[in-house]
């Protein structure tokens, strides 16, 4: 049988990643998703994750380092944080 990430390494989509558990969907993330960035606001750890044609945001507690929530989007207001001021060339 064909390894679980080997299946969907070049082929899984949101609607796809959306329909796994919980723990399957960090594990999927951490398995298949490119680190892309990350930033700290109000004492919460946002990691961010590109999976094919999505993101997937992971939320941490900076304090205990404890998993909060995570988010998985295509595009708009999530990602906009971010979007850093680049200044003038």
């Amino acid at each position: 049988m064909p390894d679980f990430r080997t299946c969907y390494l070049h082929t899984m989509k949101l609607y796809e990643f959306s329909m796994l558990t919980d723990e399957l969907q960090y594990q999927t993330t951490w398995d298949l998703g490119i680190p892309i960035d990350n930033i700290i606001y109000d004492k919460i750890n946002y990691l961010l994750y590109s999976i094919n044609d999505f993101y997937v945001e992971i939320h941490y507690d900076a304090i205990s380092n404890a998993i909060i929530g995570k988010l998985a989007f295509k595009n708009g207001e999530p990602l906009d944080k971010y979007l850093r001021t680049l200044p003038n060339l």
